[in-house]
């Protein structure tokens, strides 16, 4: 899967689980360690930067 394509929270949050569970597998290559390792980075980048830019009013209804 291409970590570029992932819009949502969601959806990165749900390849970094993928990730997570790939990089346990004790038959996985350290060129393959190392292409996950740099895609988890680059998720958390995008991750990050959708975080930042929510506004933090829209979820709470309590607000006036």
């Amino acid at each position: 899967m291409d970590g570029q394509s992932l819009e949502s929270f969601g959806q990165i949050r749900d390849r970094l689980s993928e990730i997570a569970d790939l990089v346990k597998q004790e038959d996985l290559s350290l060129d393959a360690a190392l292409d996950l390792y740099d895609e988890a980075v680059s998720l958390g980048m995008k991750a990050t930067s959708l975080l930042e830019t929510v506004d933090p009013a829209d979820g709470d209804s309590d607000a006036s």
